[in-house]
């Protein structure tokens, strides 16, 4: 598989209906999170975009739905990529654009979706939650969301959601109450098995060693779960 064909997926099993493409920017300015060093792919402008013409050329549009993942935001995403993206939404007739921002990006994610809404393509905004527990996820994992914002405000903005599990610290209560909590506002969550390594903050092996003996399966349930997207793997969506 090139580099380029590892960034692109039709119709994932994980997340059927959607193309996805894995572009470069210039990574994530939060860069604090203990649990994440995506943001080290990341390149120089000219070259990132460079890439991600590449990757944009495999787009057909034939699911009618576009999922972009990066290192960090959209709005971290080189110009000339965001506007290639806009363009292929028109010309391939694509209605649906899922991408995720950080949280103090949300109000320029807003515009976003007004502007969208007028060209006729819904914008199913995708934000990384990682948990609700608003203590563990600032002073621990170190999100930046800050404190005080409700679930509820954070839906106003985001149609979508990333939750994290496996870290020292949680539990399966609380993963069951995130769970439950997201499902009630976002038109789809994603939860993320966490995979520590290469420094960053410890796994809790013996959290995901379970919960991939006993509660994944249960969780993919889409009848018991609908729009509930399990990854318990860095490769679940086909790219990377």
């Amino acid at each position: 598989m090139t580099p380029v064909e590892s960034r692109y997926a039709l119709s994932p099993v994980s997340d059927p209906g959607t193309e996805v493409v894995l572009l470069k920017g210039r990574g994530c300015f939060w860069k604090k999170c203990v649990f994440c060093n995506y943001y080290e792919d990341a390149a120089e402008e000219d070259e990132a975009a460079a890439l991600n013409d590449q990757v944009l050329n495999c787009v057909t549009g034939e699911t009618g739905r576009l999922t972009v993942i990066n290192s960090g935001s959209w709005f971290e995403l080189p110009k000339r990529t965001r506007e290639r993206i806009l363009s292929i939404l028109r010309e391939k007739k694509i209605r649906v654009l899922s991408t995720e921002t950080h949280w103090v990006y949300h109000e320029k994610t807003k515009a976003l979706e007004e502007a969208l809404c007028e060209e006729g393509v819904e914008l199913r905004a995708r934000i990384g939650i990682e948990t609700f527990d608003e203590d563990f996820r600032e002073d621990v994992m170190r999100k930046g969301i800050g404190k005080g914002v409700s679930p509820e405000e954070i839906a106003s903005y985001y149609k979508e959601c990333c939750l994290l599990y496996g870290m020292k610290g949680q539990s399966e209560m609380k993963l069951r109450e995130d769970i439950r909590i997201a499902l009630s506002l976002f038109h789809q969550v994603y939860l993320n098995l966490y995979m520590g390594g290469e420094g960053l903050y410890p796994e809790d092996k013996a959290l995901t060693k379970d919960f991939r003996r006993r509660l994944e399966k249960e969780f993919r349930d889409q009848e018991r779960y609908p729009g509930l997207v399990v990854l318990s793997e860095n490769t679940d969506l086909d790219v990377g």
